[in-house]
């Protein structure tokens, strides 16, 4: 059973290989059969053994290789990686190590940006209060100045 801690998010992932969100996504759909995943909670997350696939990939489209000549050299680089057991993918413990590494990794990495999300969408809700707060004040002094005229 895999456990949401050994599972990385796509924006994880992408800091992990090196390569854009989008681009990702997009080898993830066109070699979908290589990039073992999961899914918790409506969200696809992938597994370790998706690092070194996509970097595999990675190297093949910095090589200029085409669609079919990736999916040739992955078939027979990666066949069954699903089937395949975690010892023969990660044979030592420096392995385990670096891949716990990079999970921890990927998951702060995409924690920060949820956070910078929410903090800037909380700035942006505070801005526009402190400027309704202004706006009133300004009306309250204006109705208390009428007043005492």
């Amino acid at each position: 059973m895999v456990t949401v801690v050994e599972l990385l998010s796509l924006q994880g992932l992408a800091h992990i290989v090196g390569v854009p969100p989008s681009i990702l996504a997009t080898w993830i759909k066109q070699f979908a059969m290589y990039v073992p995943k999961a899914q918790e909670e409506d969200e696809n997350y992938y597994l370790p053994e998706a690092i070194d696939v996509l970097k595999y990939i990675k190297q093949c489209k910095q090589a200029q290789y085409s669609f079919t000549e990736i999916e040739n050299l992955l078939l027979s680089e990666f066949t069954s990686i699903e089937n395949k057991s975690a010892s023969t993918v990660y044979q030592t413990e420096d392995k385990e190590t670096i891949r716990c590494m990079m999970q921890t990794i990927g998951l702060t990495v995409t924690n920060m940006n949820q956070l910078t999300e929410s903090f800037h969408a909380l700035e942006h809700k505070y801005k526009e209060q402190t400027r309704e707060l202004n706006t009133l004040k300004k009306q309250i002094e204006l109705l208390h100045s009428k007043q005492i005229q």
